[in-house]
């Protein structure tokens, strides 16, 4: 019945995590996913207190945490010189301080444990292969209208009647795209590149439980441990004007190690490791002044995209689905309560895009700049760096 069916569309993170928050709330869910198959490539997810907190809300955090790592110290490197900038203890330090534990897990690791933990309950049907085509607003509701790919049944649609729709597909969302068309993604001439390498690989120097965040001119380079501690996460953020998208672009490594000429020693044995590299183009969203209309709403990057320099794309998507959960539980208006998931949810997002971006300029510095900024970050403590950010990991629903 539609009263009782709300549509996600998407089965990433956000599509997921919505789909348990909404089943939690009483609701059935029907998810919508483009692709044949739930799975991710190559790529590490940072989950601060802010997004635990929520998946401890939703009984999935021992799931998730299985095949996680808590980071036992978070340091800012010069990635020149190879000396740390500044540090701060993590583990049960940061539990203790903003009441829930950081974690780093590869991505393929959280989206199968999300849609495992989906797949067991029943008012939870995840449909592959099908894609929004449209919707229409409904007196009681909205009709969707889903196509169907399947290589060896051909193409059909049908005609969903649910209570909501909700809009979770990603960047280039098809929801975003009805709603509004004028909406295009904004390229931020920077690529990232993304490898995993088994710890064995590296010295014992490098394959202990920190995050580490190295900085130089021009470009940084992000590691953590993923894989229950098996393999470490690498991200390198370079220059780049190509726009092509998509995950599973491969890229030369020689191109990379150009743009990391005169860095460590330490830096460049990270960088060296893997044997092939995935580079994508990276883009975001400025901040929507309205999200959704009547019966639908947007979730996660379909909203809000922004930059990975503050590691909380993800985080954000997690907390927007126990949100729209929250507004809906019980109510009889689902476009006010969706308005009113919008209204909560909009201007925290916008902060932390506006915030995301101010970090590339940081994280980029060179010259005197880059020297003012170490010299800021060393006088300072790294548990001050972590208090800055209390407004994003002190959250709660």
């Amino acid at each position: 019945m539609a009263q009782q069916n709300i549509v996600v569309a998407g089965a990433g993170i956000g599509g997921l995590t919505a789909a348990l928050a909404l089943a939690k709330a009483g609701f059935r869910v029907t998810v919508l996913e483009r692709a044949g198959a739930i799975e991710e490539v190559g790529a590490g997810v940072q989950l601060a207190a802010n997004a635990t907190r929520c998946l401890q809300a939703l009984d999935v955090y021992e799931r998730v945490r299985a095949n996680a790592v808590v980071p036992a110290g978070f340091a800012v490197m010069d990635g020149r010189r190879g000396t740390v900038i500044t540090s701060a203890p993590m583990g049960a330090a940061a539990e203790t301080r903003f009441g829930a534990p950081f974690l780093v897990i590869h991505r393929a690791d959280l989206q199968s444990a999300l849609a495992t933990a989906a797949r067991e309950i029943p008012a939870i049907d995840i449909r592959l292969g099908r894609t929004v085509d449209g919707f229409t607003a409904l007196s009681s509701g909205i009709a969707v209208q889903a196509e169907r790919h399947d290589a060896a049944s051909g193409e059909d649609s049908e005609s969903i009647h649910a209570l909501a729709l909700v809009g979770a597909d990603g960047l280039r969302s098809a929801v975003r795209g009805v709603l509004h068309p004028a909406v295009r993604p904004s390229f931020r001439h920077r690529a990232a590149w993304r490898a995993t390498i088994p710890i064995a690989a590296l010295p014992a120097r490098l394959a202990d439980p920190v995050t580490r965040l190295w900085l130089g001119p021009g470009a940084h380079l992000v590691s953590y441990p993923v894989k229950a501690g098996t393999a470490i996460n690498l991200v390198a953020v370079t220059p780049d004007e190509r726009q092509l998208h998509g995950w599973g672009l491969a890229a030369a490594p020689e191109e990379l190690l150009a743009h990391y000429a005169g860095w460590s020693d330490d830096a460049r044995a990270l960088l060296h490791a893997p044997d092939s590299w995935l580079r994508w183009a990276l883009f975001d969203l400025d901040p929507l002044p309205a999200w959704g209309a009547g019966p639908v709403t947007l979730l996660g990057d379909a909203a809000h995209a922004m930059p990975p320099f503050l590691a909380q794309g993800a985080a954000q998507a997690i907390e927007d689905a126990v949100v729209l959960a929250d507004c809906l539980k019980g109510a009889t208006d689902i476009p006010a309560a969706l308005r009113r998931y919008e209204a909560l949810r909009q201007p925290r997002t916008a902060r932390v895009q506006t915030a995301a971006r101010g970090m590339d300029r940081l994280y980029h510095l060179s010259g005197p700049a880059r020297l003012a900024r170490d010299l800021v970050m060393r006088t300072r403590s790294g548990d001050a760096m972590l208090e800055r950010y209390r407004w994003i990991y002190g959250w709660r629903a």
